[in-house]
Parts: structure tokens; C-alpha cells; sequence
């Protein structure tokens, strides 16, 4: 786990003291990416300025589409999310995994996070054979590069380390490189999109996979919102395999400023991959 762990000993030499007290952060895209910002102000609080693109707890959660938002967790904070989905393939069989969690850590330096992600586990069934395992553990860091009263831009650097049992684990390190995005169309819509560039172990048999993904969301009353992703994966099964499309609509509610629930669907129509289809549903909570 050599580069987990260097990320972890970076990331630390950033880290403030983490207020996990249920004190209220000073008054101020993916999932998220996903969810458009509140036009309401929250207690996330500002940390760039008047333009500030992360002042509410959409903009910030990055769960459950491909796409993760732009913006980071503010210095003295941490969110974590967390997620249940159910998967069933057209041929037969089914994939449950619960809780995928990332606990997202704000850094000395407000445009930057540091990523840890535990293991997960996974249940899969298929001919009346059930097996059970966890997948692989991951960390990273995120930033914000920049942003404008409408948009904003950031990247991402992600590793995983093989930890997983039973065949949920690439058995080997995998890299993502990812660049994020978004846009204010209005007061209700707003697009989010980035490419991620995979470097997946397979076993040893390295290849690579680029990720593109849109995400259109609309920002409702009380609130709630509703989101529609659209992204490609390339070598989807390995090397020289086809491209794989998938597709996600959800809706979710800020319960207060601290908790949002969401609830989804995804499937995908690329027959030469294998057709899916998935339910899911999460929680994010923001210290």
C-alpha cells in the first residue's frame, strides 16, 4: 500500500485539527457533481470570496453519479457519504454494495481535500452461488483550480490498493486522474461534466480506460433537486473491449444544512458489454 500510504502522510502534513463537534460551520457541480447548487444560503460558509462557487451542501457532495462535483470540503470540516446499491445484470445474476463510503477531509489550505476511502462490501449472486467480499481501499486529494461567478473547475488524483477478498479486488494498484466542471445555466439548471483517465491493475494485465460524463441538474424549491448523468467508459471490460454507456436519474433533499438523502436509478444499454441495471440510495452528512 506504498502509495495510499504517501498520500496519507502528505495529506496529514495539510490536515487541521478536524472539527467533528456539532458546532455550525460559519454562515456563508458530482457528484455534486450531480445536484445544481441552493439558491438559499446554508452554513456551509465562503472560503474564496464573493463568487464562491461551495456555499451549499449540493455543490459539495459528490455521490452517486460518475461525475464528482467540483468543490471541496472546507478547512475544519469533514463530510462523509455513504451508499447502498443494488445491481442486476439482463443475462442474470445481481451485485449488492453497501455502504461505499468516502470520508472527505478538509485541509489547512481551502481548496484542497484529502480522500479516504474503506473498503466496501459486496454480495454477488448469480446461479443460486452467492459470494461475499470487500472491495479495495482507497485515498487521494482533490482541489479547486478556479472559478467565476457562473463556473468553476478542479481536478482529482485517486489511488486504490489491492485489499479486497473473494474476487472484488483488481489485485494490483489502480490510478484516477480526473478533471471536473461546471456551469450556472440559470436559477434553476446547471451542467456539470469531466474526464476521468483510469489505470486499472486487472490482474496484472494493466490497461486503460477514459471516463467522460455530463450531468444536467435542476436546483428545486425546499431544497430538493433532480439530476440526469450520461457517461462512457472505454476498455470497459479490459483491453480491446468496447465502450460501455451508462445513464443515472435521481432526486434528492437537503434535510436541513448538514444531511441529504438521494435516491437513484442507472442502467446501461451496451449490449456488447453486458446490459444493467441498478437502484440505489445514500446519505451525506457534512461536520
Amino acid at each position: 500500500m506504498t502509495i495510499v500510504r504517501v498520500f496519507i502522510a502528505a495529506a496529514l502534513l495539510a490536515l487541521p485539527s478536524v472539527a467533528l463537534a456539532q458546532t455550525a460551520p460559519s454562515p456563508t457541480p458530482a457528484p455534486s457533481a450531480s445536484p445544481a447548487p441552493a439558491a438559499t444560503p446554508n452554513a456551509i460558509g465562503a472560503a474564496f470570496g464573493a463568487n464562491d462557487p461551495c456555499t451549499s451542501l449540493s455543490a459539495i457532495v459528490s455521490r452517486p453519479t460518475v461525475t464528482n462535483s467540483v468543490c471541496t470540503v472546507r478547512p475544519n470540516h469533514v463530510e462523509i457519504e455513504t451508499g447502498y446499491q443494488n445491481t442486476t445484470a439482463d443475462g442474470g445474476g445481481s451485485t449488492v454494495a453497501y455502504p461505499q463510503t468516502a470520508i472527505r477531509i478538509g485541509t489547512t489550505i481551502p481548496a484542497l481535500e484529502f480522500d479516504i476511502a474503506p473498503p466496501s462490501i459486496n454480495r454477488s449472486s448469480s446461479g443460486g452461488v452467492a459470494t461475499t467480499g470487500t472491495t479495495d481501499v482507497g485515498a487521494g486529494l482533490k482541489y479547486v483550480f478556479g472559478y467565476s461567478p457562473k463556473a468553476s473547475w478542479g481536478g482529482q488524483v485517486f489511488f486504490t490498493e489491492p485489499t479486497g477478498t473473494n474476487g472484488f479486488s483488481s489485485n494490483g494498484t489502480n490510478a484516477t486522474y480526473a478533471l471536473q466542471g461546471s456551469y450556472t445555466l440559470n436559477s434553476v439548471f446547471s451542467l456539470a461534466g469531466g474526464v476521468q483517465d483510469l489505470s486499472i491493475a486487472n490482474n496484472g494485465n494493466r490497461y486503460t480506460s477514459i471516463v467522460p460524463s455530463l450531468v444536467l441538474s435542476a436546483s428545486l424549491p425546499n431544497g430538493n433537486g433532480l439530476y440526469a448523468e450520461a457517461s462512457e467508459f472505454t476498455r470497459a471490460l479490459g483491453p480491446g473491449t468496447p465502450t460501455r454507456t451508462q445513464f443515472i436519474v435521481g432526486a434528492l433533499r437537503d434535510v436541513g444544512q448538514r444531511l441529504q438523502v438521494d435516491v437513484e436509478g442507472g442502467w446501461s444499454p451496451t449490449v456488447s458489454t453486458g446490459k444493467y441495471r441498478y437502484v440505489g440510495f445514500g446519505l451525506s452528512y457534512y461536520f
